[in-house]
């Protein structure tokens, strides 16, 4: 029997938090070492994610409705403006995604979620915003094939923080840039606190 989780691929990342001003998301997509780590230190709205073989983005939050994805030399990668619904434009390839609500239970008092389409507007992926422990159930999972995805926990502990992290779950394999903007994405939503569709507003 083939394994189910060839159909979709997962990535958590969730919140941690160091010390008072100093709060972190590291990003799986398996058990072991996260292969991702989001840094913000207070409040700037200029946040840094770090890949395992060293790669770095900055993820830009402080501008009002618009996010820039930023390579470690100061090349953009790209920009997400953010209104009602919000899209991700490459800096060289046009658009990407666009985020909006998803058809069905956008919003429960456990997470946001959200349908992020192509530049076809087919589904890519859908993308659940934790807000409470319970959120990391999955009871509350996209993925019909959650159960099977043993690594997972259940539930998280509570922050002082309104956002605990996201859930994205893709339903095929990004390619480099991709990825790197979905995750600059997440980073967005959770340090940034940035709302991606009407619903978070």
């Amino acid at each position: 029997m083939p394994d189910p989780r060839s159909a979709s691929t997962m990535i958590e990342g969730r919140v941690l938090r160091s010390a008072p001003n100093l709060i972190r998301v590291v990003f799986r997509d398996a058990p072991g070492d996260p292969f991702a780590t989001a840094f913000t230190n207070g409040r700037t709205g200029r946040h840094r994610l770090t890949f395992a073989d060293g790669t770095t983005l900055w993820v830009d939050s402080t501008a009002p409705a618009r996010t820039d994805l930023e390579r470690a030399d100061g090349t953009a990668l790209a920009t997400i403006t953010c209104a009602d619904t919000s899209t991700a434009v490459g800096a060289t390839a046009g658009t990407l995604f666009h985020f909006v609500p998803a058809p069905r239970d956008p919003v429960t008092k456990h997470r946001y979620r959200l349908s992020v389409l192509d530049r076809m507007g087919e589904e890519f992926a859908r993308l659940d915003v934790v807000r409470t422990p319970d959120g990391w159930s999955t009871t509350h999972c996209a993925d019909p094939h959650a159960q099977s995805h043993l690594w997972w926990e259940r539930t998280g502990p509570a922050l002082p923080v309104p956002i605990l992290g996201t859930r994205l779950l893709l339903r095929r394999p990004p390619d480099r840039d991709e990825r790197q903007v979905l995750l600059g994405a997440c980073v967005d939503l959770t340090l940034g606190l940035r709302p991606y569709v009407l619903e978070m507003k």
